[in-house]
């Protein structure tokens, strides 16, 4: 019965004692309460908070901090009978090895990638547009308009709908000053090309054929659950059309970055290869990792190596 009242209380308690550690864990630098020992290691109660996402329900928030303390210690008290059982610890330290050494290599490059400031300039972005704008095509239709969702019991529905149809600069200043309170969901796109399914999925109906719908398209409405969607498209591009310099140089920008980041790390990885030959680190027998061949004496060579030793 104490048992049963304990964990109760630990239930209630623990999502409020979580949160609080871990707001003030950085305001006092007291030594941290020391859970367990295993072989000279400690388990520490702020490292296994640190592993509880706050707001979670009360009895996971038990059930996790057991679940992390109990796997802390299996790993602990199993591993020296694993390691002295086990035929090929050396195969599994080289994979460890190896996945250390990617691991680490990995986190330097996206640090060093977050860090780096790349820009490209916007006649470089332009030149490549005006080389490739044959290739870069529509994988779906663009459009541009104006979409809007609103309470189907709105009484000003029938004006909202007489506004979006115009779709002129004043009836679009009319609509956003007098009725944009009215709208759940808006969006004004007249000056900028959106990929068609962007708007799509924010409308609850099925376009089986999206070329069809906008060619003979340019006002819809449906209805659904209590609210009324409406949508004026002012202008349309179909699949397979150039696509125009204002919504392709985003793209072209992020692509060109990439390839200047990829480039500097190619270059510095270069430059460190040829310091490793340079200072005798890295011994070329087979194969040249700066021009990227085999070398037709590399056994030979390494044999002679061998016997000179």
């Amino acid at each position: 019965m104490k048992k049963t009242l304990f964990r109760i209380l630990v239930v209630i308690l623990l999502p409020f004692f979580l949160e609080s550690c871990k707001k003030e864990k950085e305001a006092h630098s007291e030594e941290a309460q020391v859970l367990l020992s295993v072989d000279g290691e400690d388990l520490t109660l702020s490292q296994v908070i640190d592993r509880i996402p706050v707001g979670i329900d009360p009895a996971d928030s038990l059930a996790l901090f057991e679940d992390i303390i109990d796997t802390w210690v299996s790993e602990r008290v199993l591993t020296p009978l694993a390691e002295s059982k086990l035929s090929n610890l050396e195969e599994i330290e080289r994979k460890v090895s190896a996945y250390r050494s990617r691991l680490i290599v990995t986190e330097y490059l996206r640090q060093m990638r977050r860090s780096k400031s790349v820009k490209v300039s916007a006649d470089s972005i332009r030149r490549f547009y005006d080389l490739h704008r044959g290739e870069m095509l529509t994988e779906r239709p663009l459009i541009k308009g104006i979409y809007l969702k609103v309470a189907s019991s709105s009484p000003q529905l029938e004006e909202i709908r007489r506004l979006i149809a115009s779709g002129s600069e004043g009836s679009v200043d009319r609509l956003e000053s007098h009725y944009g309170g009215e709208a759940l969901q808006y969006d004004y796109f007249v000056n900028v090309w959106v990929d068609w399914q962007t708007i799509a999925d924010m409308i609850p109906y099925r376009f089986y054929d999206p070329d069809a719908f906008l060619q003979a398209t340019r006002d819809f409405e449906t209805t659904y659950n209590g609210s009324t969607y409406l949508l004026h498209v002012s202008e349309y591009l179909p699949t397979g059309s150039e696509q125009p310099f204002e919504f392709a140089k985003e793209r072209i920008e992020a692509m060109m970055e990439q390839t200047k980041v990829s480039s500097y790390e190619e270059a510095l990885v270069s430059s460190l290869v040829e310091k490793a030959i340079k200072d005798g680190r890295l011994v070329r027998h087979g194969y040249d990792p700066v021009k990227h061949r085999m070398l037709n004496n590399g056994t030979s060579k390494r044999k002679q190596e061998e016997k000179n030793e």
